[in-house]
């Protein structure tokens, strides 16, 4: 099991519906800040694979300690992606807490260290409500196959470089961040 630490403060409340969402419905969209303060994450997700289908206790998992108190509004992506067998690229998906399903890749084919990138885009444009975190202020975003190829054993994998990027509204003040300094931000690597 890898553990990588994270520099990294927000999270939210509320709730918001399942929205499942791919590549193509985010041409030409941006993420809109205007009046409203934001920082972005980047998290590396190098090394990932998506396993099994969703809920699998063979999926892996990143989890994003974001802090009470915040939102993601945004998400951009920068992967290179690499199948295995014969898996195709657009299988593999993203699941923000059960909220929001990304496919970043269109691809119906095997692929090797393929590119997928955006830009940060906007939730809000899209008509997607803002993601929301645990009661903790935690993100747990699910690496998941839509199409099962190789039981087990994994279908598609994250290389070197690859990168999400969240839009986060909402930072705790400056006394807030020293506690959750303290604590520990973390953003962890696990199968249920």
């Amino acid at each position: 099991m890898k553990v990588i630490a994270i520099a990294a403060v927000a999270a939210a409340a509320g709730l918001a519906t399942a929205n499942p969402i791919s590549a193509g419905q985010f041409s030409g969209q941006n993420v809109d800040t205007a009046g409203t303060p934001t920082t972005t994450i980047v998290v590396d997700v190098s090394g990932f694979q998506f396993n099994d289908a969703e809920f699998s206790a063979l999926n892996e998992h990143i989890i994003v300690a974001l802090g009470v108190g915040a939102e993601v509004t945004g998400i951009g992506w920068d992967l290179n992606l690499t199948s295995i067998g014969a898996s195709w690229a657009n299988e593999a998906v993203f699941s923000f807490a059960g909220q929001v399903y990304l496919t970043p890749a269109g691809d119906g084919f095997p692929v090797t260290n393929m590119n997928y990138a955006s830009g940060v885009l906007d939730l809000s444009d899209l008509a997607i409500p803002n993601i929301t975190v645990d009661g903790a202020g935690n993100l747990d975003i699910e690496l998941f196959e839509s199409f099962v190829d190789n039981g087990g054993t994994g279908d598609n994998f994250l290389e070197a470089g690859s990168t999400l990027t969240l839009a986060v509204r909402g930072i705790p003040t400056p006394g807030s961040l020293a506690v959750l300094g303290l604590g520990g931000l973390v953003a962890g690597r696990r199968r249920r």
